[in-house]
């Protein structure tokens, strides 16, 4: 199947949910115990890894309650946003609704005192800002777990004028995700977790502001 080109809209959609993920993750690695919150395929690893370790006595420092929470809050995040958004149970303003959800879980996230809670907070975000994504139709892109969109970047590149354009943006949002989660590291080493949290939180309102009056805009069309 042919994906879309991508809009500008939607690449820069696209760019900055994905800075929001990168910058929580670097920081949340940094900060709560090297656990991610969005990449959950590097959680799987890290849990399965802990179990190991516990099954077989060995002394990794590795535990597998950041992973679980991690995991959990994710999916829980996912499937309530994913039911919450299927066949118009919302208005037109359900899937914008998405991001002031996000918005804040994560202002949640910051302001958590428990190491278990900040992580299911802050992953409970990016389940729900994974269907945001995909319920607006960014097509190739992940906005949190990469693997997929690097694969579909390799695949572009050999598809002609229309791969290439597609192509960019992936790459694009390769070279964000890195530059975020090293922005969000750094912010959370020289302030707080929080800080992140809620710049990021910031971020997301501001795309929410922006998404409720482009449907406003359609429904009054």
């Amino acid at each position: 199947m042919r994906l879309p080109v991508p809009t500008y809209a939607h690449a820069w959609t696209a760019l900055v949910l994905t800075a929001i993920a990168g910058a929580v993750d670097g920081a949340g690695f940094l900060s709560l115990s090297q656990q991610f919150v969005a990449n959950q395929t590097g959680n799987a690893v890290l849990l399965a890894v802990a179990v190991s370790g516990e099954l077989t006595g060995r002394d990794d420092g590795l535990s597998p309650v950041g992973p679980l929470w991690s995991l959990l809050g994710f999916s829980l995040g996912a499937v309530l946003a994913s039911l919450a958004t299927r066949r118009h149970v919302l208005t037109s303003f359900g899937v914008p609704l998405l991001l002031l959800v996000e918005v804040v879980m994560l202002g949640l996230a910051g302001l958590a005192q428990g190491f278990e809670l900040a992580i299911a907070l802050a992953a409970f975000a990016m389940g729900v800002q994974s269907i945001h994504a995909a319920r607006i139709g960014l097509s190739g892109v992940s906005t949190t777990v990469l693997t997929g969109t690097l694969i579909a970047l390799f695949v572009n590149l050999s598809g002609g004028r229309r791969g290439l354009r597609s192509a960019r943006l992936q790459a694009g949002v390769w070279a964000v995700y890195l530059v975020a989660a090293a922005l969000g590291s750094a912010l959370a080493h020289a302030v707080s977790f929080g800080a992140v949290c809620w710049t990021a939180a910031a971020v997301a309102a501001a795309m929410a502001v922006a998404a409720f009056a482009e449907a406003h805009r359609h429904t009054t069309a």
